[in-house]
């Protein structure tokens, strides 16, 4: 769908190829092996049939990059879901053959496939369908496409397993596209399908994605890792090892057994976050899968036993799989052993699990039915969660990324367990329990120890979550300190709820401001009258308008237009004044263009959705790089009466400068200042410079500090909250109050 469809627009339909040549697709012939599938006599499947008849009409004419018929496209996804996947529900397998139909054919809209199909086959297609917004650049418009098909998917799974199919059918037709358009495709496989396919446990589907997708990618490094698990396939201990294991379970009181030796694919060897691929990325090379023919779990713990008497295995690798199945429904024992200085892993499982451990949910697809009622939430809210996260497209991305793998296993008070992803910390277990837990968390206590809620979690672990009796105030470092989905999607919509909140109050303060300048009373703008211009401008009442302009996406002049477009402006050319009484990094951002410090004289702010930035009035970014005009700007009057309600500590750093001239400068302080930090280090010029940390409690004392600081030469790096020394807390302090 996603590449070729954008291939085929304007561009001039290439030469039919008679039937003799490769790119022929004999319609008939393809019929007759869907019938193999879906009876076309049953009533049900008349569905699938009728959709194949439509695509066919439509697609006439069109033609692929590869010399193919439009049409053998999406006739091949539902082919695959048919043949490899075993789908047999007619109005999937439709949606399948009608997925691209509405972004390629501007005739057809989603309420034509509604009336032709009914409504499933329209929600599924209208969920496949890429979003189109001429306004928007590609990298945004391809961000919200995943977004919309991740919320698609949560509500029905089929609109992801359309996707998945449609890609994987994509990447076996690479090579029939430019160079940059396959980096493209390949990379958006990485990380976005091959993850989520293997969230789902989609064993074949992820295992091809990825070797499709980085053999594309790293041609030359797939080539020599392939070649090297060739050679190991006939290494001498992999022939004894599989040997052993088949005399070992080739007798009573052993079940029939079937060894099956397997090479990891080139989706093991790939680091997603350092984008590499090397052989050193993955700890063992081969695993040994042990199926057992029968329905009996306890076989597998005696086939354990007799694994473990047979060979070594290496302490504390035993991983029970079958008590404690993964969040994906995958069961199985695992055991590592050493051989011939190599590690090797030995997977124990049932034909059952066996058949689980390649499909997935698909296993028992029935349009979700077969699918547990709780099951079926879990995989909905991780959907939901990526598909309604609220940052930026690359940060989504870590969010599939993340929901790969579960690596440790903790346990609720009352003995249950749950697996997380390497790393997690305590929000990630408290939001895993539930949302409104995340929201209130304030700590926990592990094993009977008060820890704080970023505190990295371990094996073993049992979790008792401590609550506030107020909902937390969100803080920017929490989103990437957690490791879930769930958990950062939480944080990033609640950082969200933030801005938005400041960006009415700012938008307020304008708005009144330009009021006045116009000439208008104070209440000329009243609720109804706001209600009425939200309207007219397609918003949601008065407390959007307000956050559109605190946002700079709604100019106030537009609003009083709206009140009374007559009135011409008065102003002069002046600036609204935007006041600020305290910092919070989750809003507020100082630009390293110019270099501004809280407190300091003429500085200016520039207003968006991410919050708040402040420049040097001077600052010639400002209309060079940001192209901004006056108007869009925002002079800022700093609160200096009032101290901050967290004290915060401001990570600078002093350029041209050696620490004992600027302690120096620093004697006239008064002795309340707390720094924390001075260190000396160059620049990349070999300059020496000095990074210090200190701890600041209003306006009043960033003033005094910064006006002892050369002021050509000091950046702040970052800042963060900090609290006095006399409320630092031990990890074993339990605060009253909390649980």
């Amino acid at each position: 769908m996603d590449s070729q469809a954008t291939e085929r627009k304007g561009r001039p339909a290439l030469p039919a190829p008679v039937s003799g040549e490769p790119h022929f697709f004999d319609m008939s012939l393809y019929h007759a092996r869907m019938a193999k599938y879906l009876d076309p006599c049953r009533e049900e499947n008349a569905v699938f049939f009728a959709a194949l008849e439509f695509g066919r009409k439509l697609h006439t004419g069109q033609r692929r990059r590869s010399g193919a018929p439009d049409r053998s496209h999406p006739c091949a996804v539902a082919e695959i879901l048919a043949r490899e996947f075993h789908f047999r529900d007619a109005h999937l397998l439709a949606s399948a053959l009608l997925h691209d139909v509405v972004e390629d054919v501007p005739s057809i809209t989603i309420e034509d496939i509604e009336r032709e199909f009914g409504p499933t086959v329209a929600e599924l297609v209208d969920g496949c369908t890429k979003l189109t917004r001429s306004h928007l650049d590609r990298p945004t418009l391809r961000d919200l496409t995943h977004s919309k098909i991740f919320l698609s998917a949560s509500r029905r799974l089929g609109v992801l397993i359309i996707k998945l199919a449609d890609r994987l059918h994509n990447l076996r037709t690479l090579h029939y596209l430019p160079q940059t358009k396959r980096q493209r495709i390949a990379h958006e496989t990485l990380e976005v399908y091959a993850p989520i396919a293997a969230r789902f446990n989609l064993f074949s589907l992820k295992r091809e994605l990825y070797h499709l997708a980085l053999s594309f990618l790293y041609p030359r490094k797939s080539r020599k890792i392939l070649q090297y698990l060739r050679e190991l396939r006939g290494s001498t201990d992999l022939l004894n090892i599989e040997n052993t294991l088949q005399r070992t379970f080739s007798a009573p009181p052993s079940p029939p057994a079937a060894v099956r030796m397997r090479t990891k694919g080139l989706g093991s060897y790939y680091n997603p976050l350092k984008r590499t691929l090397d052989l050193g990325n993955t700890e063992n090379h081969v695993d040994f899968v042990l199926v057992l023919q029968t329905d009996n779990v306890l076989d597998c713990y005696c086939a354990l036993g007799r694994v473990n008497t047979t060979f070594t295995p290496i302490p504390r690798t035993v991983r029970d799989f079958i008590a404690n199945p993964k969040n994906n429904g995958y069961r199985s024992l695992h055991v590592r052993i050493h051989v011939g200085g190599q590690n090797y892993l030995i997977k124990i499982r049932t034909s059952e699990m066996d058949h689980w451990s390649s499909l997935g949910i698909l296993h028992e697809w029935d349009t979700e039915k077969a699918l547990s009622d709780e099951h079926w939430q879990e995989i909905s809210e991780l959907l939901r969660s990526i598909g309604e996260y609220g940052g930026a497209g690359p940060q989504r991305k870590a969010l599939i990324r993340l929901s790969e793998a579960e690596e440790i296993f903790v346990y609720s008070p009352d003995g249950d367990i749950y697996y997380l992803p390497k790393r997690s910390v305590v929000l990630d277990f408290a939001y895993r329990i539930h949302s409104e837990l995340g929201d209130y968390c304030q700590g926990a206590l592990i094993n009977g120890v008060w820890v704080p809620s970023t505190h990295p979690l371990k094996d073993g672990d049992v979790v008792e979550i401590v609550v506030s009796s107020d909902p937390l105030d969100p803080d920017l470092q929490l989103e990437s300190v957690c490791k879930t989905p769930k958990a950062r999607a939480a944080v990033n919509r609640r950082l969200q709820q933030k801005r938005r909140r400041y960006a009415e109050n700012a938008g307020r303060q304008i708005l009144h401001q330009e009021l006045e300048r116009h000439g208008f009373p104070p209440d000329a703008l009243d609720e109804e009258k706001l209600r009425l211009v939200s309207e007219v401008l397609n918003l949601k009442g008065s407390t959007e308008i307000y956050t559109k302009i605190g946002q700079d996406l709604l100019s106030p002049h537009l609003v009083l237009y709206y009140e009374e477009g007559s009135r011409e402006s008065d102003s002069g050319g002046e600036t609204n004044v935007l006041r600020v009484e305290e910092l919070d990094k989750a809003v507020h951002k100082f630009a390293r263009c110019c270099n501004p410090f809280p407190g300091q004289k003429d500085v200016m702010a520039t207003l968006s959705e991410r919050g708040i930035t402040f420049h040097h009035k001077s600052c010639s970014d400002l209309v060079q790089r940001h192209g901004l005009q006056p108007q869009q700007l925002v002079e800022v009057e700093w609160d200096a009466r009032n101290p901050w309600p967290h004290p915060l500590i401001f990570h600078l750093v002093v350029f041209q400068e050696a620490p004992m001239s600027l302690l120096q400068s620093l004697t006239s302080l008064p002795g309340s200042f707390d720094i924390r930090l001075v260190e000396s280090l160059v620049d990349k010029h070999d300059l020496p410079c000095v990074r210090m940390s200190v701890q600041l409690g209003d306006f009043a004392e960033a003033r005094s500090l910064f006006a002892l600081l050369p002021e050509k030469r000091v950046a702040i790096e970052d800042y963060e909250r900090g609290e006095p020394p006399r409320s630092i807390r031990t990890s074993t302090e339990s605060p009253a109050g909390w649980r």
